[in-house]
């Protein structure tokens, strides 16, 4: 009985697969994506943009793409994702992805309230002020409208 209870408690000698920070950006992307349960081929179209910028990926884009469209339902939470971005990134590493999540948002032509809760989550997570997940939205309208 003790060795049941035992085991139950013990940690698998399995090390967890680690999440590199291009997978992660992709996943938060695909999290504004898929907010409003609708995938607009905009906001893919403006995801793969921001991962072909912003990370050094280049030809694999569509399978990094792809992999996080597949793994984000598995995904319990967003920490997984923000917790690599937090250890790798600078600050302005995190307020450009918050700006390409607003893009993503904005690719539709509609930000939806539940795109916006998700990015001002990730904001949240990536330990970003609210200022600056304010600052960040402003910047990309602005952007857009000219």
């Amino acid at each position: 009985m003790f060795h049941v209870l035992k085991s139950l408690f013990q940690v698998s000698a399995e090390p967890e697969e680690q999440i590199s920070y291009q997978r992660a950006v992709a996943a938060l992307m695909m999290e504004v994506v898929m907010a409003d349960d609708t995938i607009d081929e905009n906001e893919v179209q403006q995801v793969k943009r921001f991962l072909r910028e912003a990370t050094d990926l280049g030809d694999s884009v569509e399978e990094v793409y792809e992999e996080a469209k597949a793994g984000i339902a598995e995904a319990n939470d967003f920490y997984q994702f923000t917790k690599v971005i937090n250890e790798t990134a600078s600050v302005e590493q995190k307020i450009e992805l918050v700006k390409g999540l607003w893009r993503v948002a904005f690719a539709d032509g509609v930000v939806d309230a539940y795109e916006d809760h998700r990015i001002r989550r990730i904001s949240e997570l990536l330990f970003m002020p609210h200022s600056e997940f304010i600052q960040a939205k402003l910047a990309v309208k602005a952007e857009l409208a000219s």
